[in-house]
C-alpha cells in the first residue's frame, strides 16, 4: 500500500506492430497491462477488477483504494497510481504539432506567448509539449473536458501549481522527461515521492 502523498508511474513501450494500429487496438493492449497493476494494488485478481467510466469518460476502479490515471500515445503508455484524492497524468512522445502557433495561442497567456514566440523553434516545441501535458494532466485529475479547459487553467509558481477558478481547484504539478517522452502529473496534494517502474511486456 502506498503512503499518503506517494505515487507510482508505470511505463510501457508499445510494441512496434501497434504503431500502425488504430486507437482502440492500442487501448486494448494497454488495458491488459494496466489491469494487472491496478488489481495488485486492490489485492484482487485482474478479471475481478471493475473498471467503469465517469460521465466525462474518466476510468474509475471502485475496488481500488487509490487514485489512478492512464495516458498513452503511439509509442508509450503511462499509468499513475497515487495515495491522493485527485490524480491525472499525461504523456507525449517526441513529435511535432500540426499547428503549434494555434495551439500556443490557446494554451499560453499573452506574456507567455510573447516569450514563446521569441524562443528557438526546437525549444518552442518542447515548451508546448510540456504545457499540453500539464494541461491534460490537470483536466484528467479534475475529470473535466480538455477543450473547455484551455485558457481556464492558470499555471503559477514556475508551473508547479495549477489554479482552476471555474472548478475552484488548485492542483500540484510534477513532470519531466523520460527517454523520448514528456510527462506531467497533477494531484490535489504535493507529492513527496514518485517512483518509476517498468511495466511488464
Amino acid at each position: 500500500m502506498l503512503n499518503p502523498g506517494h505515487a507510482q508511474l508505470w511505463w510501457w513501450t508499445l510494441p512496434a506492430e501497434l504503431a500502425q494500429a488504430d486507437a482502440p487496438t492500442r487501448s486494448r493492449w494497454v488495458w491488459t497491462k494496466v489491469r494487472g497493476v491496478l488489481a495488485r494494488h486492490a489485492d484482487i485478481d485482474a478479471p475481478d477488477l471493475i473498471i467503469r467510466r465517469s460521465a466525462n469518460g474518466k476510468p474509475e476502479a471502485p475496488q481500488l483504494p487509490l487514485a489512478f490515471s492512464l495516458a498513452h500515445d503511439d509509442e508509450v503508455a503511462l499509468l499513475a497510481v497515487g495515495a491522493v484524492l485527485q490524480l491525472g497524468v499525461d504523456v507525449m512522445s517526441d513529435r511535432s504539432f500540426a499547428n503549434p502557433q494555434r495551439l500556443a495561442r490557446r494554451l499560453l497567456t499573452a506574456p507567455e506567448l510573447a516569450l514563446w514566440l521569441a524562443s528557438p523553434g526546437a525549444q518552442q516545441v518542447q515548451q508546448l509539449r510540456a504545457r499540453f501535458c500539464a494541461t491534460e494532466a490537470v483536466v484528467k485529475a479534475l475529470d473535466w473536458r480538455l477543450w473547455p479547459a484551455l485558457g481556464g487553467i492558470h499555471f503559477v509558481r514556475q508551473g508547479r501549481v495549477a489554479r482552476v477558478p471555474l472548478k475552484r481547484a488548485q492542483l500540484h504539478l510534477a513532470g519531466g522527461r523520460r527517454g523520448n517522452a514528456s510527462f506531467a502529473l497533477a494531484s490535489d496534494v504535493e507529492l513527496v515521492e514518485i517512483a518509476h517502474f517498468e511495466g511488464e511486456v
